[in-house]
């Protein structure tokens, strides 16, 4: 991909960052689009976040945030569609005028944020209830259930390697990072379609480079 003299300044793309948020997602994306960009590692543990400076950036003392374009954009979804349309030459994302894909992309990527996320936080949280041998109250029909979510999406991924077919797009990268996480937490037994949909995406070395040490380590 070719990039502009402004693409091309890492300068010009600022990604403030911590490792272990939804920061790592962004921090994929970009790799995956091959611009160049300045990463900013923000110390939660030492209360960087919540700075004078930082609120300037992120006024709710929040990761990530990027500077792009003279303006700023937060929100890891927000981010992900704000890039993968301003590189569609990286084709992570269907072009508008692919009225059927750009239907199935924009479904998917915001069924990452508004339906697995919360499925996957609530098993989490009902867990921390039973190790504290509290009773964990339901959220009700508000709440789609994780094995609901997850046998949809094993179905999906059974017929194709991909969300949205063949080619991976960012609605892969914000659903992958979090089907990544119920991996870690034990949550896709039995799921052989996601499980190897999550592994194919973790051996691409775009996210190999997003999960490289930024040289501060976890508590950075």
């Amino acid at each position: 991909m070719s990039l502009t003299n402004v693409e091309a300044d890492p300068e010009r793309i600022r990604l403030h960052f911590s490792p272990g948020t939804r920061a790592v997602r962004v921090r994929w994306l970009l790799e995956e689009i091959g611009v160049p960009y300045h990463l900013h590692v923000v110390s939660l543990w030492r209360g960087a976040h919540k700075s004078k400076d930082y609120l300037k950036i992120h006024p709710l003392g929040k990761v990530p945030a990027l500077e792009i374009d003279n303006t700023i954009v937060f929100e890891s979804l927000g981010i992900c569609l704000y890039l993968a349309d301003r590189f569609a030459d990286a084709g992570l994302a269907p072009l508008v005028t692919d009225r059927a894909r750009r239907a199935s992309y924009s479904t998917w990527m915001a069924f990452s944020a508004g339906t697995l996320e919360p499925a996957i936080f609530e098993q989490v949280r009902a867990k921390k209830a039973e190790e504290r041998g509290i009773a964990s109250v339901g959220l009700g029909p508000a709440l789609t259930p994780f094995n609901n979510v997850a046998s949809y999406m094993e179905l999906h991924l059974a017929e194709q390697p991909s969300l949205l077919g063949d080619r991976m797009t960012a609605a892969d990268i914000m659903n992958g990072s979090l089907m990544a996480w119920a991996q870690d937490i034990g949550l896709l037994e039995a799921r052989p379609s996601i499980q190897a949909w999550v592994a194919n995406l973790k051996s691409r070395s775009a996210y190999a480079r997003a999960m490289q040490s930024t040289g501060w380590g976890w508590k950075s």
